[in-house]
């Protein structure tokens, strides 16, 4: 009796301790009972949602011994010897890829402690997403295109050019997203948007499969039987090309579609320069083969003459027989006048004179109607022939206005000087907006942009040009220079 009495008293404590070691245990796994903002009262408030990066407090139970801290799945730095055993204050990671995050750990903390788990639920504050731009501004059909950007988390959807993306591919920091161009036909040109969690980026700029553009021609005003260049974008599938009214049937178009050779035909007018493809059409706005549209000197005898017959520049003919002017065979390849630069070698400083200069009687650069255009609208262009090897000096192109400058060195580069040389005549083009500022500190024509024309060319826009050669080095060039000039006008380009 005595024996069952005893095992009775046994079983009972056993009974009594049991229950009170489940509960012991069950009271020591950790508990979140809400995540505040990292500040003093009154600011530390109970967050509805978080950011990465963002320093924040967990409040709850049994909090002190922590081995784990993870936010969506991701770790979070931590020194638990700072934790109290109702608070742990944490920086949640700088760095989290939504993008390839499970489900299930989507807007959690996962706390893990020496004595158990608990996950507690929250929101993100998503950032919202941006468009910096697309991998390929030409595309095409079939071409696999990425649109670049940041925060493209969780993405919904994707407006491409007038086409909805049903197919895409984000990258695990949301910085990608990637997607092959639907045919032509459903994609009718437009916008891009992107959908995601943390909002919508949309671009201004419209996007289009395959329309072609032209940049730049190698020579605008070439003679029968010169390589002519064609500069752009997507000359695919070209259907047809008209330059200054001929229709060119022979023509090569580099792998990349950004550039077509032709030899130039005889030609009998001026006029544009026109490209269509399957995809669309580019064309100039300016003429080609002109002489007389916005000139302020093309050297030849008439009321466009321009030179002021003064300067150390030379008059030249491209006529072998014409006997004077005398024909240089240097620069040969122009049939008209032009106007010749020849200099030896500058110390520093030199130029900037009589004996180093072109200088051209004053004419209408821009129509009085159009003086409030913006400088890029409108650019300046010549034919120019680099005939001998030039690595140092500037040339300088200025208005009698005076104050702003376009300082052109061809031979610059970030190693040091480097010959430049054309061998043959090609027209180049300087955006008024090129032209800067002289500034006592940054150097002439190195100031401020150029962003009012009147700065330029006055309030009438008719005024006079002067070029020259100036050597801003601190020592001797290497090289003279020798450079013919032709046709300077001014057009619009936009």
């Amino acid at each position: 009796m005595n024996c069952i009495k005893y095992l009775s008293a046994i079983a009972l404590l056993v009974v009594i301790i049991l229950p009170a070691c489940k509960k012991e245990k069950a009271s020591a796994e950790p508990t979140i009972t809400s995540i505040r903002n990292y500040a003093a009262a009154p600011n530390d408030t109970v967050v509805t949602s978080i950011t990465p990066g963002q320093w924040v407090v967990i409040h709850g139970q049994n909090l002190k011994n922590a081995l784990h801290i993870r936010f969506d799945g991701v770790e979070a730095s931590f020194n638990y010897g700072d934790f109290a055993n109702d608070m742990a204050v944490v920086q949640i990671p700088s760095v989290i890829p939504f993008n390839g995050v499970p489900a299930d750990l989507l807007n959690t903390v996962t706390y893990v402690t020496t004595t158990g788990t608990t996950t507690y639920q929250f929101n993100f504050n998503y950032p919202a997403p941006v468009i910096t731009g697309l991998s390929n501004e030409t595309f095409f059909p079939g071409d696999s295109l990425y649109i670049a950007g940041s925060s493209f988390f969780l993405v919904q959807s994707v407006q491409f050019a007038g086409a909805t993306i049903t197919k895409y591919n984000v990258d695990s920091m949301g910085t990608r997203i990637g997607f092959v161009c639907p045919p032509k036909d459903q994609v009718p040109g437009g916008i891009i948007t992107v959908v995601a969690k943390g909002g919508t980026a949309s671009t201004t700029k419209t996007y289009a499969v395959g329309k072609p553009s032209i940049l730049l021609i190698s020579n605008e005003n070439p003679n029968a039987g010169d390589s002519v260049y064609i500069v752009g974008a997507a000359f695919k599938d070209i259907q047809s090309l008209v330059f200054a009214g001929a229709t060119i049937s022979t023509y090569n178009v580099s792998p990349d579609y950004t550039t077509i050779g032709f030899v130039c035909p005889t030609l009998s007018a001026s006029g544009i320069v026109t490209i269509t493809t399957l995809y669309g059409t580019a064309s100039t706005i300016f003429n080609v083969n002109d002489i007389n549209t916005g000139i302020v000197g093309n050297f030849e005898w008439g009321n466009s003459f321009g030179w002021q017959w003064w300067g150390g520049a030379s008059l030249e003919s491209g006529d072998p027989n014409s006997g004077w002017p005398p024909y240089d065979p240097l620069l040969a390849g122009n049939r008209s006048m032009y106007m010749l630069l020849n200099g030896t070698p500058m110390n520093s400083g030199d130029g900037n004179n009589s004996s180093t200069a072109i200088r051209l009687n004053a004419a209408q650069w821009v129509p009085a109607s159009n003086i409030g255009d913006a400088p890029e609208n409108w650019a300046l262009k010549f034919e120019l022939n680099v005939a001998k090897p030039w690595s140092g000096g500037s040339l300088c192109i200025t208005t009698d206005i005076n104050g702003y400058m376009f300082r052109w060195e061809p031979w610059s580069s970030p190693s040091g000087p480097v010959d430049f040389q054309t061998n043959r005549w090609l027209t180049v083009t300087i955006p008024l907006s090129a032209f800067r500022a002289n500034s006592a500190t940054a150097g002439d024509g190195k100031g401020a942009v150029l962003t009012d024309l009147t700065k330029l060319i006055g309030t009438s826009g008719n005024t006079g040009m002067y070029l020259y050669m100036h050597n801003y080095g601190n020592g001797p060039t290497e090289k003279g220079y020798y450079a013919g000039f032709d046709n300077m006008r001014v057009v619009k380009i936009k």
